[in-house]
């Protein structure tokens, strides 16, 4: 570059060069705007771009999970529907019968007046033995007894 010197009086040839400086001044923080401005609204783009995807996604994923709530309900009700069949079983022995909810009623009887809690059954077998008039239990494969059948 080339010193000039400044003098107090300015000519028109420095006044014409100051003017096409501060045009390409103005040009260049133009452009430079322009180029900020468009990252911004790329930027912007992008990141709107990626949540909708997200939103997408999210949408998607709670969707396949009611489905499946509703898949797994369903199959509760049904099977809740198939274990509801009524079974009466009756013992007959000698022109005698009893039930054998009657039996099981006398089993859990007698459990409690030995002073155990009815709750407590977890498991229960019945032996029913018509020829001895009994029916033989064993609860929790822990206490055993006897109840009269007939």
């Amino acid at each position: 570059m080339q010193e000039k010197k400044v003098t107090k009086t300015t000519t028109p040839e420095v006044k014409a060069e100051v003017k096409e400086a501060a045009k390409a001044v103005e040009k260049a923080a133009t452009d430079a705007a322009k180029v900020v401005e468009k990252a911004a609204t790329d930027a912007a783009k992008t990141t709107t771009k990626k949540a909708k995807e997200a939103t997408k996604t999210v949408a998607k994923k709670a969707t396949a999970a009611k489905t499946a709530v509703k898949k797994t309900a369903a199959r509760k009700t049904t099977a809740a529907k198939k274990e509801t069949i009524e079974t009466k079983v009756i013992v007959q022995y000698q022109n005698r019968d009893t039930s054998f909810a009657t039996v099981e009623e006398r089993v859990k009887a007698q459990f409690a007046a030995e002073g155990h809690r009815v709750g407590a059954i977890k498991k229960l077998d019945i032996y029913i033995k018509p020829e001895d008039y009994s029916a033989y239990y064993v609860i929790n494969e822990k206490f055993s007894g006897r109840v009269d059948l007939f």
